[in-house]
Order: C-alpha cells, then structure tokens, then sequence
C-alpha cells in the first residue's frame, strides 16, 4: 500500500511538473513579445527587466525573434585585426554569459541552436564558414530583408547600455549597432550609424568601444 502511495505521488509531480512547463504562445510576426531579463533601466538594485523581442519571422512551432532595444555596448574582438563572426569574442560571449545572465534554464530550454550562414562578401579567407549559435547577429543581407528603410534600421539604447559608454546620436537618442557580416577592411564589420544607414568601411573597426549588440535568436513556440 505505501509503495503503491510512492508511485501515485511520483505519476501526481510528474504531471504537474509538465503542466508547469514553460511555454510561449505561438505570436504573429511583426508582434512584440518578452522573453527572458536583462539589466536595462540602470538601477541595479530592482533587478533584470524582461527583455522585449520583435518577432520577424514565425515557422510551424518556431518564431525567430531580434531584440527591440539594443542590450549591450560591446566590442566584437579586442584587437583591431582580420576578424569575423565564427572566430569573435562576441560570438563566445553572446552563446555563453549572455545565455547565462539573460534566460532561465526554462527559457534556455526553447532556444534552438541554429546553423547561420555567414556569407563573406569581400573574399576573406574563413569568414563564410557557418556557424551553430543560440544567440547571434543579424546579416546585412537580413538588415534589408525585414528592415529595408533607413527609419527601420535606427535602434534604440537601453539607459544600462548609455551608462555602459555607447555612441548615442544628438538628434535622435539612437545608437550604432554591429551585423555579422565583414566590412569591406578585414579588420572592419558593417554595422547600423546611429542614422539607420549601413556603413561597410571605416568607423567600424572590430575593437571600436562605442557599438552595440541587438541579438536574434529562434525559440520554440506553442508547446
């Protein structure tokens, strides 16, 4: 009888262990959902903020998602030398204390590992070598698929990320923000000017420290 007990307790958790599962309902694209928490507000002692996401695309029982505000001033590789996505420290750090810092192993339990395409345009030798990521940048050949006016493309800094020294444009408060796609130098990456417009030469050196992240990732919805 009290073995019989053990196994109705066991069967009981075990269903309401899978009926607290996480789960995102499946949203539409263009839509704005959160997911995950991030230092955003500057003020460290409320705790992360949820971190709002811009839905692009939605595929069966998937959503790819970009984030709305840019989430981080960073550096894509500490030396100014030929450098790219598959081979940066910001690629490290994005799949590894940004996985970390920024989702609970619920939620990094829906992020999907994708293959992404790193399509090298100037012939560098390496830096169209694909990649599977969690976390990772968009394209420009993306940029312009789902942002193809200049208006689009200007993004925005969280007041953790203007605390953390960005570039932040007079006129409109926006920011500068990296793609993964190599500049027209072997030490440059294209980049958004805090404008909207796509730079591919100059200003974009890979240890520039006034640039931002805004990262994409494909989680699994409706399950």
């Amino acid at each position: 009888m009290k073995r019989f007990f053990c196994l109705c307790l066991l069967f009981a958790m075990c269903i309401s262990s899978s009926a607290l599962a996480l789960t995102v309902p499946v949203p539409e694209a263009g839509e704005v959902i959160t997911f995950g928490h991030y230092e955003q507000d500057n003020v460290l002692d409320n705790g992360k903020e949820p971190i709002e996401w811009i839905v692009l695309e939605v595929q069966d029982n998937k959503a790819w998602l970009m984030s709305k505000y840019c989430l981080e001033t960073v550096i894509f590789y500490p030396q100014r030398v030929p450098m790219y996505w598959g081979a940066s420290d910001l690629r490290t750090w994005m799949n590894g204390e940004f996985v970390q810092e920024a989702f609970s192993a619920e939620e990094q339990s829906l992020i999907l590992t994708t293959t992404v395409k790193n399509d090298n345009p100037h012939g560098m030798k390496g830096a169209g070598q694909d990649t599977l990521d969690q976390i990772y940048l968009l394209s420009v050949d993306e940029v312009l698929r789902f942002m193809p006016e200049m208006a689009d493309r200007v993004a925005y800094p969280t007041a953790y990320v203007i605390a953390q020294g960005c570039t932040v444009g007079e006129k409109l408060g926006s920011c500068r923000w990296w793609t993964r796609t190599p500049g027209a130098r072997k030490m440059d990456i294209c980049g958004m000017r805090v404008d909207g417009r796509i730079t591919k030469y100059g200003m974009q050196d890979v240890d520039w420290p006034g640039n931002t992240m805004r990262p994409v990732l494909w989680i699994t919805v409706g399950e």
